[in-house]
């Protein structure tokens, strides 16, 4: 997995970093979220709980990606400003 910084917006007001690059992963499918964020703590030097993965956009035979991710300065900000993640309970029926 090779990373390639496209772009870097720090955003003092929000207390994060948005960071788009390009992703080239040959020979393996597309990374996962989880590795993305230690991959991305590790050039960084942040902790992997404070990324923030927000798209993968992947084109259909390539072996080439690119990505948005936000790197949050503490994990108070990262809860606040991120949004939920997993499936959505769905509500009870009332019995008839």
């Amino acid at each position: 997995m090779e990373i390639g910084k496209l772009k870097e917006i720090e955003m003092p007001l929000l207390a994060r970093k948005r960071i788009k690059f390009d992703l080239e992963h040959p020979g393996s499918s597309t990374p996962s979220k989880q590795a993305l964020k230690e991959e991305i703590a590790k050039k960084y030097g942040t902790k992997p709980e404070l990324v923030a993965i927000r798209h993968i956009y992947t084109r259909f035979g390539l072996q080439k990606a690119k990505v948005i991710a936000n790197i949050y300065e503490d994990e108070k900000t990262l809860k606040y400003l991120e949004p939920p993640k997993g499936k959505k309970s769905e509500p009870k029926k009332a019995a008839k």
